[in-house]
């Protein structure tokens, strides 16, 4: 059996089955949970317009048209009081997966919160919604280790450091891919990013946090991002998945999410988003080093 027929043979062992780090699992659910939160409050504000029956859209009107399986807690809670306890109920629900307490029963409870909130206030989705939503449900078939919970407290270290099966980050580390080569692929039909003009009328339009004529005046530069953006993201998931290149790959695709923030209006939130895929990429000896830093630190 030649080298490459083996290892397509243990690819899907080496994927699934390997041992992973439990702290990274742990710092996924961190990370999920404190922006999945975030996102909850910057609804709320907007919760009797989206969500209940005396907002913008009846649930009458919105079944008929509703393309999958009309799944939601809100076709009970169609008012402002039940909509406000359960959006309190599930703000508690990823307070208590953030922290490691009954994470199975939060993870679900949080995993239903994002279906129901999606298919209640469809038109008020943006791209990060279904980011997060993905990761709730892999989050919620992943292990769920007690590192960095109470829970953990009281189990010896070594069981702490029990490793866990990788087949979760796996299943979170494919989604980024399919999201970022789907995106690409999307785009090959559209002629705006085909001929590079894209970004010069993005940057032109009410999207750019700085429009002005001064973007016609790096037309050039904005078509090279243009194209620039396409190369980037075929090749970042190609580095993330690399035990060498993994690091500077999370920085890049930080520091280029970073940028989309900077240059648009109210992307925060799909910059924060993004950080919970890279969590999921990182590896033991990655956090290793930092608890020796942070260690080196604080002597």
């Amino acid at each position: 059996m030649s080298r490459f027929t083996r290892m397509l043979r243990d690819l899907p062992a080496r994927l699934f089955l390997a041992e992973a780090d439990p702290r990274v699992y742990s710092a996924v659910r961190i990370v999920f949970s404190a922006v999945a939160l975030i996102n909850l409050i910057v609804l709320w504000p907007q919760r009797e317009m989206w969500l209940t029956d005396g907002g913008m859209i009846d649930q009458a009107a919105l079944r008929p048209v509703h393309v999958t399986p009309y799944l939601t807690l809100f076709s009970m809670f169609t008012e402002s009081l039940g909509v406000s306890l359960y959006m309190i109920f599930s703000a508690i629900a990823l307070v208590c997966l953030m922290l490691g307490i009954a994470p199975r029963w939060a993870a679900v409870a949080v995993f239903v919160w994002h279906v129901s909130y999606a298919t209640r206030g469809a038109i008020a989705l943006t791209g990060w919604d279904p980011a997060l939503r993905s990761v709730s449900f892999l989050l919620m078939l992943s292990p769920l280790p007690a590192v960095w919970s109470p829970g953990g407290k009281r189990q010896p270290p070594e069981a702490l450091r029990a490793p866990c099966l990788n087949y979760g980050l796996t299943l979170i580390r494919v989604q980024l891919l399919v999201l970022y080569w789907q995106a690409v692929l999307d785009r090959l039909d559209s002629e705006f990013w085909m001929n590079g003009e894209f970004m010069t009328y993005y940057l032109l339009s009410h999207n750019a946090r700085w429009p002005g004529l001064w973007v016609m005046q790096w037309e050039w530069a904005a078509t090279l991002l243009t194209w620039g953006v396409q190369v980037f993201e075929l090749v970042l998931p190609l580095l993330l998945f690399s035990r060498r290149w993994h690091l500077p790959a999370i920085v890049l695709g930080t520091a280029f999410h970073a940028g989309i923030y900077l240059l648009s209006h109210n992307l925060l939130l799909f910059l924060l988003a993004m950080l919970v895929f890279y969590t999921a990429f990182l590896r033991g000896e990655d956090l290793d080093r930092a608890q020796a830093w942070l260690k080196q630190r604080h002597q």
